[in-house]
């Protein structure tokens, strides 16, 4: 970016958010008396076969920012008032959604555009995992903070940017979850993975071999050979896992993980699992297909007994007297229930608003050094997590994966950890079908 193209980005977003008459004679501890208004980005898939999550993206970012702005009641988090943003001198939240429509390239064009052209002081998103490298890698360029709070793809945070942050878990959190509960579930130690063929999911089913190792489980099948494989579906052409599902069922495992990136072929292995009438004694759903219940929901009898991990819970929300006003908020409001997408959307603007009141700036480098420094504890946040504090490849080190069992079609209970159990694990899976 040429000199005069960067100082026309800082100029632009310095009048979106600043009184102009301020902006060049006071000094930054004086900022919270001259800016008006603090405007996110919000990165989102909002049309396209991700719709659904990337609405709950942005209502999770509109409640946060509605509670701030004190337009919800006196509920408090993250440190963070309800009166505008105190450091700033109460300014006000905006939230500004952009749709990727999935697309890496428009992904990192919208960036852009909300940071030159809206004024956007930071972004948060943008729930695909490869929208979300090359928009983060955009921000960088940009040198402007990016939050994430709904891609677990664990090649973010080892991208060591130095402009993104992670607030939620990374797929190795929520494998090591898998593994933990399965190892109090059931003595069997042989798992088979059956994966789509696209990148998010072959990076998750090596994961998931490299895990096994660790633990000491025997992964049948041979990945050389593709072994468990099955191609994505496309618009009009729905995938079909039934062999990858037949040579699975001949391995007679114990345990097996399906892994999808998009909820139609998620949707479509659950379904398939139970046409072959095949129930092995243990299915764990692992990947960005899964993200949303209502994939299993959706799988109906189907998707009984299916073991998921997720970075927020309903049921532990429900518990949670920091979550549960705000489950029952957002719900009033959009009159829709609270998911893991809207949560962590949630989360990841409060941290920013953190960082952004602790700065007392909206410059991006106090911002990020805020953002090195956030220690937010977990009972001031509605996840079930130790709370945010971002490690040396900004990873948040206190997210943490619950593993919840399917046990009525739109009934989910944790099993694991045990501390926040509710239930045992329900094992075989035909146990929780009979």
């Amino acid at each position: 970016m040429s000199p005069m193209r960067r100082s026309f980005r800082v100029l632009a977003a310095a009048v979106a958010v600043l009184a102009a008459a301020a902006c060049t004679s006071r000094q930054p501890d004086d900022q919270s008396a001259t800016v008006g208004e603090v405007r996110i980005g919000v990165l989102a898939p909002l049309s396209g076969p991700n719709k659904a999550a990337g609405t709950d993206a942005v209502r999770g970012a509109q409640l946060a920012a509605a509670l701030v702005n004190g337009e919800e009641g006196p509920i408090r988090l993250a440190g963070v008032g309800t009166a505008g943003v105190a450091g700033l001198g109460g300014a006000k939240l905006a939230i500004l959604p952009a749709n990727t429509r999935s697309d890496p390239q428009r992904g990192a064009d919208e960036a852009a555009r909300l940071v030159d052209r809206e004024g956007a002081v930071a972004l948060v998103g943008a729930y695909d995992a490869q929208v979300t490298d090359v928009a983060s890698k955009l921000a960088q360029r940009l040198r402007v903070p990016f939050i994430n709070g709904d891609a677990s793809a664990d090649f973010l945070t080892e991208n060591t940017l130095d402009w993104f942050f992670r607030t939620g878990p990374a797929d190795r959190t929520f494998g090591e979850a898998f593994f933990s509960a399965l190892q109090q579930a059931t003595p069997g130690r042989k798992v088979a993975v059956l994966y789509a063929d696209d990148r998010p999911s072959n990076v998750i089913a090596s994961l998931i071999r490299e895990l096994a190792t660790e633990g000491g489980y025997q992964v049948v099948g041979d990945p050389r050979r593709d072994d468990f494989q099955f191609q994505p579906g496309t618009p009009g052409r729905p995938a079909n896992p039934a062999p990858a599902i037949q040579q699975v069922r001949a391995q007679a495992p114990n345990a097996v993980f399906l892994v999808a990136s998009n909820p139609s072929d998620a949707t479509q292995a659950i379904k398939t699992f139970g046409a072959l009438n095949y129930a092995p004694p243990g299915l764990l759903a692992f990947g960005a297909g899964f993200a949303e219940s209502p994939v299993l929901q959706a799988a109906g009898r189907d998707g009984l007994g299916v073991l998921y991990s997720a970075a927020w819970s309903r049921e532990v929300a429900s518990r949670n007297p920091a979550a549960k006003p705000v489950m029952d908020l957002y719900e009033a409001r959009f009159s829709a229930p609270m998911t893991e997408v809207a949560a962590g959307s949630f989360t990841a603007v409060l941290a920013l608003v953190r960082a952004v009141d602790e700065a007392r700036s909206v410059d991006p480098q106090r911002v990020r050094a805020a953002l090195l420094n956030l220690d937010i504890p977990g009972r001031d946040t509605i996840m079930p997590w130790d709370g945010i504090r971002f490690d040396v490849k900004h990873q948040n080190a206190g997210a943490a994966g619950v593993v919840e069992q399917v046990v009525q079609e739109d009934t989910f209970r944790v099993v694991f950890p045990a501390e926040l159990a509710a239930d045992q694990t329900v094992w075989p899976l035909s146990a929780a079908r009979s």
